[in-house]
């Protein structure tokens, strides 16, 4: 897999959409969502930022049914916290 597609599909994992008023709006699942139990925010780095070392992401197989992933990130950001592209989904 390309390292472009695979920063790609990490994010997707924390990432969900909104549908208003004819709109679609995309949302980091963390910030101002409660329940997930960290934060992201976009850093000075150009990249995404997680405040966690080890959490859960949510995505779906190839039936779409829901699947929880384990993801590590391995790539310090100098702002804090950790970059989520550098992420690793750990074997469950």
């Amino acid at each position: 897999m390309k390292s472009r597609e695979k920063q790609k599909n990490l994010l997707d994992l924390f990432h969900h959409g909104h549908h208003q008023a004819g709109e679609h709006e995309w949302h980091h699942c963390g910030g101002r969502h409660k329940r997930v139990g960290y934060k992201i925010k976009h850093c000075a780095c150009g990249l995404h930022r997680i405040d966690k070392q080890m959490t859960i992401g949510d995505t779906v197989d190839e039936k779409l049914t829901g699947k929880k992933v384990k993801i590590k990130f391995t790539a310090k950001c100098l702002e804090s916290g950790w970059h989520i592209e550098s992420g690793i989904v750990e074997a469950n």
